[in-house]
């Protein structure tokens, strides 16, 4: 396997863990479920353990893909932006999932981390979403909106930016 293969294999690992955690930590409060929240402990560490794999590929799959056709580099560098704000928000709340299951014998201590946790599994999902959405805009011509598109003809023909307005404009 390569380094773009395994970015595209768990890149979307750590947005459906924050996210499902974050769910089952709100479940978990609501219904005051410890077993909710202790696997919700889990699946936010384990959200931030995958996302070093997926963000140290990240340079090697740029490498891979910054020459083929149709590939914005200032696409790229936007991607790039948001995962290294994406990495160390979901960094943080892994830490904090960590600290809640070294320390849950301390109530005082446990209900900071899940109060903490609840706003940082949101900003995470938040952050893994943009970050996803953007390297989704690399490569993925149809999720461009018209204004995407046409800022993404850079290095292209005349004839290629003509076609691609002719689309946006149908």
């Amino acid at each position: 396997m390569n380094e773009a293969q395994i970015h595209l294999a768990l890149n979307h690992a750590p947005l459906f863990l924050s996210a499902f955690g974050g769910a089952l930590l709100i479940l978990g409060m609501t219904r005051k479920n410890n077993s909710f929240k202790q696997l919700s402990l889990y699946l936010m560490v384990l959200a931030a353990i995958l996302t070093a794999p997926v963000f140290l590929t990240g340079e090697g799959t740029e490498e891979m893909v910054e020459n083929f056709p149709g590939v914005n580099e200032a696409m790229i560098e936007r991607h790039e932006d948001m995962a290294k704000i994406a990495l160390i928000i979901i960094g943080t709340s892994g830490a904090v999932a960590l600290i809640g299951l070294l320390f849950n014998k301390n109530a005082a201590l446990s209900k900071l981390v899940f109060v903490s946790l609840l706003f940082l599994s949101l900003a995470s999902f938040g952050t893994m979403a943009q970050t996803a959405h953007l390297g989704g805009l690399i490569r993925h011509s149809e999720l461009q909106n018209g204004a995407a598109a046409n800022t993404n003809t850079e290095g292209n023909g005349k004839e290629e930016q003509d076609e691609i307005k002719k689309k946006d404009d149908d």
